[in-house]
Order: C-alpha cells, then sequence, then structure tokens
C-alpha cells in the first residue's frame, strides 16, 4: 500500500460539517456537489446537509475534502496542508470550459450550452496539484488531487 504522506489530517465527520469546516479551513473557495447541483462559491455555511455528497474548501495552500459515496453514508475528511511539509507533486492548468461570447462577469455558460458560476471575473483555466506517492519498490504514482486556485484569463 502506497503511503499518502501529504495527507495532514482524515477521519470520520462525527458532529456538524460546518464546524468542522470552520475548525480546519478559513477564507477559501468551495466546490459543493451534490444530489441536485454542482456550486463554486466563496466559502459559506452549506445550508443542504442532506443532500451533500462532496465539498472542497481550498486556499492556495491547503484544501479540506469531505465526502460520502451515497446519501446513506457516513461523512469522511481529508485535510492537505502544504504548509505542513514538501511533499512531491505535479501542478497542472486545466482550461475551464467557457462560451466568451455569452459569459460575464461571474456568471460563465460551457460551450455545450450548460450554465454556471465562479468566484471571480475572467477566469480561464483552475490550477489542480496531483500528489505522488510511492510504492515499496519505489515506483510513483498519483495518489490524490486538489484544488489550488481559480486562474483570471492570462494569470500564471
Amino acid at each position: 500500500m502506497t503511503e499518502k504522506i501529504y495527507i495532514t489530517e482524515k477521519g470520520s465527520v462525527s458532529g456538524d460539517i460546518n464546524t468542522l469546516i470552520s475548525e480546519k479551513i478559513t477564507g477559501g473557495n468551495m466546490l459543493l456537489m451534490d444530489t441536485e447541483k454542482f456550486e463554486c462559491s466563496p466559502q459559506k455555511m452549506i445550508e443542504d446537509i442532506s443532500h451533500l455528497l462532496e465539498v472542497r474548501i481550498f486556499t492556495e495552500e491547503k484544501e479540506l475534502r469531505i465526502m460520502r459515496p451515497t446519501i446513506a453514508d457516513t461523512f469522511t475528511y481529508r485535510l492537505i496542508d502544504d504548509t505542513a511539509g514538501i511533499y512531491d507533486h505535479i501542478d497542472e492548468d486545466q482550461y475551464l470550459d467557457i462560451n466568451t461570447d455569452k459569459s460575464s462577469g461571474m456568471s460563465y455558460v460551457a460551450t455545450g450550452g450548460g450554465a454556471y458560476t465562479l468566484p471571480i471575473e475572467k477566469a480561464e483555466k483552475i490550477r489542480i496539484r496531483n500528489y505522488i506517492s510511492y510504492d515499496k519498490q519505489g515506483i510513483a504514482q498519483i495518489t490524490d488531487f486538489r484544488i489550488v486556485k481559480y486562474l483570471r484569463k492570462g494569470e500564471s
């Protein structure tokens, strides 16, 4: 089994999710996925926990991910804090699906017609950090990823 040394903390969520979030991370952005919607916004209280499947709250330094496979399952979480150590990783910038003729401000329209919002204007890409772990034979593999930040057009 590959050791994931980049994970600062992990466990089951035993209490209120919003309390856990406020204790672990502040001032971030969130990517929220539930059974009815997908939302990107600045960090805020989660109102509808009953439909929540996964939420990622992230800053440039860390990400808290809370997830459950199905509504019937218990939430688990993991925290990655890059200020806690130096970990092998590969950053990649991925282009967002944006129809620039139909998007404005923080409201975006995908090339296929779907609408979404992001917490920044003039977004172009999203930075993903892929974490590398090594098995007992020393073979590297990407074993997790986190969102680092949204990038505006022309930003690197």
